[in-house]
């Protein structure tokens, strides 16, 4: 019975109800957000969901790497034959891309 006491006489902040919960969660989720939005162009998983989520693919930039470049060059070269040739389907294509231009990111970091 003490114990129930104790922690009833005890005050307790604004900041441990559902309200203060409930901010540090909109903080948190904003936080993210920012994080991802920053992070777009330069990170390839972000720019990959992005490129899923909206439908298009990103521009085609130089990267400051010759040899990131050739490498995209001969990925993206080799998976374009593949599609003239009927080898991969139409809707294989972006996956084939995006996998092709994570490996060649992994390899050759930009501006490496």
């Amino acid at each position: 019975m003490g114990v129930e006491q104790d922690r009833s006489s005890q005050s307790t902040s604004s900041l441990d109800g559902s309200g203060g919960r409930l901010f540090a969660l909109a903080i948190a989720v904003s936080c993210l957000a920012l994080m991802v939005w920053l992070g777009r162009e330069d990170v390839p998983f972000v720019r990959d969901a992005i490129a899923m989520v909206t439908g298009k693919e990103p521009e085609a930039q130089t990267s400051g790497n010759p040899e990131l470049d050739a490498c995209l060059a001969n990925r993206v070269g080799d998976i374009d034959q593949l599609l003239a040739e009927g080898m991969i389907k139409d809707s294989q294509y972006p996956s084939f891309k995006r996998r092709a231009t994570s490996y060649c990111e992994t390899q050759f970091p930009a501006g490496g």
